[in-house]
């Protein structure tokens, strides 16, 4: 039961951190890397089996043993997962470089958003959100009928 929680930890930082959904059965290479990430990780931090470490993702003992065999190798080979692998162990990190997500280059504010600590980011999304829920309250108002008509004073 701890491992599980552990486990279940484990895939939300992978998603948070690579921006993929690791339990999809996609098999797109970042959402294969992000899923192999999260095995290794995994794999490290727990005493748990291959058929646990899997059942969290849905998959099998036989899929995370398989990624182990011909996934964690090109993964190592990639400084975007190992920085997040290492980030986890809180190993020393390297230099990020730019980096393509999706066939976009990151932005000016996502590599900003990068250099922050832990704890600027947290500061950054509390206050993110609460300008991402103005929008959204500004378009429920657009779609709104008025109650009231407009008084012209002085016409």
């Amino acid at each position: 039961m701890k491992n599980e929680i552990k486990l279940k930890k484990i895939v939300n930082y992978v998603v948070r951190k690579t921006g993929s959904d690791i339990k999809t059965i996609s098999r797109d290479k970042e959402v294969v890397y992000a899923r192999a990430l999260y095995y290794m990780i995994a794999l490290r931090a727990t005493k748990s089996s291959l058929k646990n470490i899997g059942v969290v993702v849905d998959r099998d003992h036989a899929t995370v043993h398989h990624a182990r065999k011909k996934t964690f190798h090109l993964i190592e080979s990639d400084r975007f997962y190992m920085n997040i692998y290492r980030e986890y162990f809180g190993m020393e990190l390297e230099l990020d470089e730019v980096r393509e997500i999706d066939n976009e280059i990151l932005t000016s504010n996502e590599k900003l958003y990068r250099g922050l600590s832990n704890e600027e980011k947290a500061i950054y999304d509390e206050r993110a959100l609460l300008v991402l829920k103005s929008f959204e309250w500004k378009r429920k108002d657009d779609n709104r009928e008025e109650v009231f008509e407009k008084i012209y004073v002085g016409m």
